[in-house]
């Protein structure tokens, strides 16, 4: 079969000025200076759109991601985001929706490419794009660590809540550092071993909320 995408040229000011924004923040944050062959932002007019672009049927909370290759973040388009998503539409959502998914693209830097455990990369990016402000903060962190393979809908509930921690309790330096050193690591045993040589404790539930509690 062949298809054809449709890539007319959008002046949406308000994507435009969150563009701009989130690439300013992102660029401090993670102290990346990118002023050159900067992202490009791509509007999706529907969930088959989505699903032509992942060759396959797309879960309906699906509404964004990044390609590290081509430096694009695809995103559902706010005109039709609730017809064609499970999510409410909001300014302040969309707009951290968009800063997320820029996010990934500053990650993918610092760690050559490397994904990484899914709980990291996505509660890095949550962290960053101020999501967790929109979420309701978890009592106790109890499953985040699950997802270190791949994600899904539920990875998002607590791994900014858990990057947000290691921030404010150990700061950026080490997170960074943690970050570079993915690009050596090949499994989860290995990554478990580079966490605790760089934050000086194995990580674990009952570690995290403890650390957790006495932030509160």
């Amino acid at each position: 079969m062949i298809y054809k995408l449709s890539l007319a040229k959008s002046n949406d000011k308000f994507i435009k000025k969150i563009f701009q924004e989130s690439m300013k923040d992102l660029g401090e944050f993670y102290g990346i200076n990118w002023t050159t062959n900067t992202p490009k932002i791509i509007l999706l007019e529907d969930r088959k759109s989505i699903d032509l672009l992942h060759v396959k049927k797309t879960e309906s909370w699906l509404v964004g991601w990044a390609d590290n290759n081509m430096r694009i973040v695809f995103i559902l388009d706010k005109k039709n985001f609730e017809k064609f998503s499970s999510h409410k539409y909001s300014t302040a959502g969309y707009s951290a929706l968009i800063k997320h998914e820029l996010s990934h693209l500053f990650y993918k830097i610092l760690s050559e490419g490397k994904f990484g455990p899914a709980w990291l990369s996505e509660g890095v990016a949550i962290y960053t794009s101020g999501q967790n402000k929109l979420k309701t903060k978890p009592r106790e962190f109890k499953n985040f660590m699950s997802f270190y393979a791949k994600g899904g809908s539920e990875v998002y509930k607590e791994s900014g809540f858990a990057v947000e921690l290691l921030v404010k309790k150990f700061g950026k330096n080490k997170l960074f550092e943690l970050i570079k050193s993915l690009q050596s690591i090949s499994n989860e045993n290995q990554f478990n071993k580079t966490f605790k040589k760089i934050y000086g404790f194995q990580i674990s539930y009952k570690v995290m909320n403890k650390f957790y509690k006495n932030t509160e």
